[in-house]
């Protein structure tokens, strides 16, 4: 069976965050622990999720100086079960290298945030951005892997983009759905058109599709939906 769902776990409890993973530890490639769980169970609650042997994405995408980021990267990167962190592409070249360079000697590796997956131009141009959702998506890339990290958060529909500047660095995708429900994703895709398009570098995170309801079924669903 292949493996590529991170479960996105988006809500303020350790019980609730440890029972779905456990129900759907067999079918996951990781977890995705997020601001405001990380905010509840802080990096001892992160410990608690070791036992299940996954690989954990935090997910809180610093943004701060470079002198901030590596104290911060310092401290996160002793919990060996923190694979990926996510930073924020925008905040220079000067910090994704301040980053990786913190967490030098250390197994986690940095995923670079572009364009979120909830904004479409008219968000852009709201913070004085006025180039095109593509073309600020391929700078992002671009700086991402001058910085050497080892992933981007991109919306499934950059896949392709992605893969014209870089073959190698692996993608993870917000916004998939079981179906084409797009909640408050504005840039989003269905499991199974995911998977058409996905390389073995390639991930989905999924939370609520998975969690609101029976997780177990809800995710062999999801599964099958691409078969």
């Amino acid at each position: 069976m292949k493996k590529n769902i991170f479960l996105a776990l988006d809500f303020n409890s350790l019980d609730k965050a440890l029972d779905v993973t456990n129900q759907t530890k067999e079918y996951l490639a990781g977890v995705k622990i997020g601001s405001e769980l990380y905010s509840t169970i802080g990096l001892e609650g992160i410990k608690e999720f070791e036992k299940f042997k996954l690989p954990i994405f935090l997910d809180t995408k610093i943004f701060d100086i470079p002198n901030q980021v590596a104290k911060t990267i310092k401290v996160i990167s002793r919990i060996k079960a923190i694979k990926y962190f996510t930073i924020h592409a925008l905040g220079s070249l000067e910090m994704l290298q301040a980053a990786k360079k913190a967490a030098s000697g250390t197994n986690m590796e940095f995923l670079g945030v572009g364009v979120l997956t909830s904004w479409n131009k008219k968000d852009l141009e709201q913070i004085g951005i006025t180039s095109e959702v593509t073309e600020q998506v391929k700078l992002l890339i671009n700086l991402t892997c001058r910085a050497k990290l080892s992933g981007v958060i991109a919306s499934a529909q950059d896949i392709a983009l992605v893969r014209q500047i870089s073959k190698e660095i692996k993608i993870f995708c917000p916004g998939i759905r079981g179906d084409q429900n797009t909640q408050d994703q504005k840039r989003t895709l269905s499991y199974k058109d995911f998977n058409a398009t996905a390389d073995e570098k390639c991930y989905a995170v999924i939370g609520r599709p998975i969690y609101e309801g029976d997780a177990l079924e809800n995710i062999k669903t999801i599964i099958n939906s691409a078969n």
